[in-house]
């Protein structure tokens, strides 16, 4: 047996032990008497089951499937919305039945669709608590159940045929079941409770009556919204709002997608969009985006338009928003200084429906958010235009990649990158393996070398599953030369992958990747010789400790 084979084996025996550690029993904690908590409720008239939209779980979920052609797996649908009631779960919590809800999201590794199930609650996050959730599954057969992160160290318990946990603390809660499967997903998220009417109240007294645009719990839909030099605006979604995209456009090939011009559209905008983002902000400043609702663009075809789109405006604050199924970027912020963007969530199953872009922005810091899509997930990017992209900070996310790249920077490097931070953050599975000097968990990726990179922190990062890559610094570019990845540093980083990492240049001597590496454990071994465990260039410099 060759050493390379044994090395195999030994990670493959690492994953089994992992796995079975993670199955262990736990027990239950005593409940906080008379536990107070509200739920996210959406409006009947916008939620409706599968039965009652006359589609079977196999046909919605096939819409997703990659052996559509591409225009129509991506494409939009309008006889049921991009949320639905979960054909999979009942929940209760201190004996309150809760709703649970589910979107289409994509597997690659099956190159399939499924959905994946989640609930919110809110909570007193001032007092302490601890509250019990029982899972009970439809025809579904739950087993092996485990709760990511890891980090939280919440365990499930199997009782009555239910899976059950504790939980003492607000977070983003996702269980596994039936040996890990990346089928049945669920996600809890336990924010904190916050009074709508008395938010309001502020943003009129602070910005005006005038400036303050509510849109209360009820289904409402819209073809977009354009915002062009305007200042101060506040946007609420109430917890209950549903918010649809009109479906205007067909397109169903390439040609399609430069067929259709809406006037206005090019010049309201810096990334040289032709149609209207669903929300599009253009030289604006002090804008807001918050409210427990969501924006559902499940009608909208392959690139009919945009999600969330800020360019060239200042003081940005996204918050607790929910954006479903975008056909293209779902959020992108380019040429835009301090951004704050918290407790949002992004899934969608379709390509291209990148999830938080980053792009040409200094000063942002995203927290508390997950996204579940198709594409990439928490990004930064350098587009070109006049801005580079500088102190930009990821903490405390969830990422669950069915297809690219999870957190880092990747692809458009035409300016310089420089002091971004991803920390406190886990991957629950990345299963892309398409292009594996591409993609990868955690990524620094220069396709598009014009500028350069130094200054990229990942710290504290759990990663349950990648089935390629999970560390990649790579210039891609192969003739590129003179350019510089500097100063990338991995810190705290637990990861079980199914290849090894990489760190490479393009063999230019001239090219500069620079990496250090600082208490590494990949499937399970703490990784002292990094040879071992990565793929390393020959111009390439990278540190351990």
């Amino acid at each position: 047996m060759t050493a390379i084979i044994k090395t195999f084996f030994t990670i493959f025996t690492v994953i089994s032990m992992f796995f079975s550690s993670l199955f262990c029993p736990g027990e239950l904690l005593p409940e906080t008497e008379n536990f107070d908590f509200s739920v996210l409720e959406y409006p009947e008239e916008a939620i409706i089951t599968l039965e009652e939209a006359g589609i079977t779980e196999q046909e919605l979920t096939g819409r997703a499937s990659a052996e559509l052609p591409e225009y129509v797996q991506s494409g939009g649908y309008d006889d049921i919305n991009g949320i639905t009631i979960s054909p999979y779960y009942t929940a209760t919590i201190a004996g309150k039945e809760i709703p649970v809800y589910a979107s289409v999201v994509f597997i690659r590794v099956d190159d399939t669709g499924t959905l994946h199930s989640f609930s919110e609650i809110y909570v007193d996050a001032d007092s302490e608590f601890s509250f019990n959730i029982e899972l009970t599954g439809k025809d579904v057969e739950l087993k092996n159940a485990i709760i990511l992160p890891a980090s939280h160290n919440v365990t499930a318990v199997k009782k009555d045929g239910k899976i059950c946990a504790s939980i003492n603390k607000t977070g983003i809660y996702t269980f596994l079941f039936n040996g890990a499967s990346q089928y049945y997903g669920y996600t809890l998220f336990v924010r904190e409770k916050t009074d709508e009417d008395a938010e309001i109240a502020d943003y009129i007294e602070k910005f005006g009556e005038e400036n303050v645009t509510v849109v209360e719990k009820g289904v409402y839909e819209y073809d977009y919204f354009n915002f062009v030099g305007e200042n101060d605006q506040v946007v609420y979604l109430r917890q209950g709002a549903y918010v649809i995209a009109n479906h205007h456009y067909d397109i169903n090939s390439v040609e399609d997608e430069d067929k259709y011009i809406e006037e206005g559209a090019f010049s309201d905008n810096r990334i040289g969009l032709t149609r209207y983002p669903f929300l599009n902000f253009y030289l604006c400043n002090n804008i807001t985006i918050t409210g427990r609702g969501v924006i559902d663009l499940t009608r909208l075809d392959r690139r009919e338009r945009r999600g969330v789109v800020f360019t060239c405006c200042n003081n940005i604050n996204i918050s607790d928003i929910k954006i479903i199924n975008s056909p293209e970027w779902s959020l992108i912020t380019y040429c835009c200084k301090d951004v704050k963007i918290d407790q949002v969530d992004i899934i969608g199953n379709r390509g291209n429906c990148d999830a938080f872009a980053i792009c040409n922005t200094e000063n942002a810091l995203i927290t508390n958010c997950f996204a579940r899509t198709a594409d990439d997930e928490f990004e930064v990017k350098a587009l070109g235009g006049t801005m580079d992209t500088k102190n930009v900070t990821f903490s405390n996310c969830i990422a669950w990649g069915g297809y690219a790249r999870c957190f880092g920077i990747c692809g458009e490097t035409n300016r310089q990158i420089s002091d971004i931070t991803f920390r406190d953050s886990a991957v629950i599975y990345r299963d892309g393996v398409w292009d594996n000097d591409r993609i990868g968990s955690l990524v620094v990726v220069a396709e598009q070398c014009d500028g350069g990179i130094d200054g990229v922190l990942f710290e504290n990062i759990e990663i349950f599953r990648d089935e390629g890559r999970a560390i990649l610094v790579k210039i891609y570019d192969e003739e590129k030369e003179n350019f510089e990845i500097k100063n990338v540093a991995f810190r705290n980083i637990s990861y079980t992958s199914y290849m090894p990492s990489k760190i490479s240049g393009n063999d230019k001597e001239s090219n500069t990747v620079q990496v250090e590496l600082e208490n590494i454990n990949a499937c399970g071994q703490k990784v002292t010789i990094p040879e071992l465990f990565f793929k390393i260039g020959k111009y390439s410099s990278v540190t351990s400790k």
